[in-house]
């Protein structure tokens, strides 16, 4: 293992619930909660600080939210950006927020919403044609609507429109109104090169690359080691991939299955359609149940770093890991406990540190030391904590 990372801030008591996806913009650290409550934490304040002093929190949603999706881009032939925010609630609806130049004083909702979808997921266009939001529904069909935001300087406008559905293994335009008998749709990934591809991932243990431009599947990514109920109706599996990641060049597909009460992580070449290679950790480690998975328990999260030479996982056994893709070795591992967290209290005990989502934070984006020649990670948990690291040397 070749890299090591130093705790810089925590928070203890970030939310006051589950705290289940995060998302890092140039301005802000963004959590989501089974609280109902997204919150901004400020990326650039010196290093040591508390991060409780500068956070601003925004209800969403009482039944709590479960994934967040971010649209950030600059308006064409203008000095405004414009973040697009889309929560996806556990009663099944999606909904969403916008403001401008990274100013939470302009935050507002936006008039389009959904009902009856779990994952939602952005595309920006890298050539500024046509900007996508794909959803994953409740039935097992993935939804595809184009996007088109306007904005002057106090003022944005966003429009969805329904382009086409994804629907397990056929295409179909937005005027077909059969019914699917898809699995349902645990996760999704969005490929952000011109590369116009997604990934969703079903709980039957499949993971389906579509071109979503062309409303077709290009390849279908099946477990090695599935293994299906025998409840014809559940139409699931043991080998639920619950994160998927595209490497930033779009060439690399990551998918983290279960393996029993294990975690898998599988890498596809996106191009081909071909399995590459797993990461897992060595057979003969003390800790290991049992050899040959990338983490003793469920992934509930991972990412690529902006170079796409290392991915991180967290999940269920509370640790993170860093992988070098060229090796598909272990770079560093990170366990994580609830003493980790600074303010942390005894009435905290009771709350398991399970890693439930993780973030690589590029250089430059998090303020003091080292932020401007280290990269660093964010992880959140079910502690209700968040966890900022960068990576050690270089400063």
């Amino acid at each position: 293992m070749g890299k090591q990372y130093i705790s810089t801030v925590s928070a203890s008591q970030a939310h006051n619930s589950d705290i289940l996806g995060v998302e890092i913009t140039p301005r802000y650290t963004i959590s989501v909660s089974s609280d109902g409550y997204a919150r901004f934490w400020d990326n650039k304040k010196d290093e040591v600080h508390d991060p409780k002093e500068f956070v601003q929190s925004v209800f969403i949603d009482k039944s709590g939210i479960h994934h967040l999706a971010v649209y950030e881009n600059k308006i064409p032939s203008s000095t405004i950006k414009v973040t697009v925010l889309s929560f996806a609630c556990f009663n099944g609806q999606v909904k969403f927020k916008q403001f401008i130049n990274d100013d939470l004083t302009t935050l507002e909702d936006c008039v389009f919403k959904l009902s009856k979808s779990w994952v939602p997921g952005f595309y920006v266009d890298p050539e500024s044609k046509q900007d996508y939001f794909i959803v994953n529904k409740m039935n097992g069909v993935t939804e595809v609507y184009t996007v088109s935001i306007t904005a002057n300087a106090d003022k944005v406008s966003s429009a969805f429109t329904k382009y086409g559905d994804l629907r397990n293994g056929t295409s179909s335009n937005s005027s077909t109104s059969s019914t699917s008998s898809s699995p349902f749709a645990i996760s999704l990934a969005v490929n952000q090169t011109d590369n116009k591809k997604c990934a969703v991932g079903y709980i039957n243990g499949d993971v389906l690359l579509y071109d979503f431009q062309n409303l077709k599947v290009v390849y279908t990514f099946r477990s090695t080691d599935l293994v299906v109920s025998r409840n014809p109706k559940l139409n699931s599996s043991s080998s639920i991939p619950r994160a998927i990641a595209f490497s930033p060049g779009g060439t690399l597909l990551a998918v983290a299955r279960d393996n029993q009460a294990a975690g898998s992580i599988t890498l596809y070449d996106v191009q081909y359609g071909e399995n590459v290679g797993t990461l897992a950790t060595p057979s003969h480690s003390a800790k290991s149940v049992v050899g040959g998975f990338a983490h003793q328990g469920w992934i509930l999260g991972i990412d690529f770093d902006e170079e796409g030479k290392n991915l991180v996982s967290c999940g269920f056994d509370k640790c993170v890991r860093v992988w070098n893709l060229e090796t598909s070795e272990r770079e560093a591992t990170i366990n994580i406990s609830i003493t980790d967290l600074d303010g942390a209290s005894n009435d905290d005990q009771q709350d398991e540190s399970v890693a439930s989502g993780v973030k690589f934070i590029s250089k430059g984006v998090r303020g003091g030391a080292g932020g401007d020649s280290n990269e660093g990670i964010c992880v959140v948990s079910f502690d209700r904590g968040i966890r900022w690291y960068r990576e050690a040397g270089g400063i």
